[in-house]
């Protein structure tokens, strides 16, 4: 989908830059430290942490993408692993 699409799907509001890990958190509703887990599991949205610093940043159309790979029929419909 395009971030068009993902964000019509969310009712979210696009900003047109990356996103910090408070602002994810925001979107997915969870606290920052969440999406630090997420991260560091490697089962979270997509990054990127430029060379030579701490920095995270997230892409809005992979987060939204992220949020969009969990949908579900029903509760006993598979997860995609």
């Amino acid at each position: 989908m395009t971030l068009d699409q993902l964000s019509t799907l969310f009712g979210y509001p696009p900003k047109g830059r990356p996103l910090d890990t408070k602002e994810v958190a925001e979107i997915l509703g969870v606290h920052p430290n969440t999406v630090d887990q997420y991260r560091f599991r490697g089962d979270g949205p997509r990054h990127f942490s430029p060379p030579g610093t701490r920095r995270v940043w997230y892409a809005e159309r992979d987060v939204l993408a992220w949020l969009a790979s969990g949908a579900r029929q029903s509760t006993s419909e598979a997860v995609a692993a």
